[in-house]
């Protein structure tokens, strides 16, 4: 007696990290708590790690790299001879991201 066994396709782990990690810093932005904010932006730099692929950009320029907050409505952003300056309102850590005029 043969028995059919359907395969189902995987997707590559690489795939599900991606989806993950834009879910998790969609959420981390919709937060209302800061803690869960944080939590979730925790989460998503450790399934990039463990994977060992880079944060997407724009993901990775927004939030704190020190404390860890997802940047909002109160974070400073100033412009001055090719840097954008952006300030957490929360730890007061100033970011440096160069930009060409």
């Amino acid at each position: 007696m043969f028995i059919m066994v359907h395969h189902r396709k995987i997707p590559p782990p690489k795939d599900v990290a991606r989806e993950r990690i834009l879910k998790l810093s969609y959420l981390a932005r919709e937060s209302s708590d800061s803690h869960l904010g944080k939590r979730y932006m925790r989460l998503a730099e450790a399934i990039a790690k463990r994977l060992d692929m880079p944060l997407p950009i724009d993901i990775k320029r927004s939030y704190c790299k020190k404390c860890g907050h997802p940047y909002g409505n109160l974070t400073r952003v100033r412009i001055k001879r090719g840097l954008c300056l952006v300030t957490c309102s929360n730890c007061n850590d100033v970011r440096r991201i160069p930009y060409k005029q």
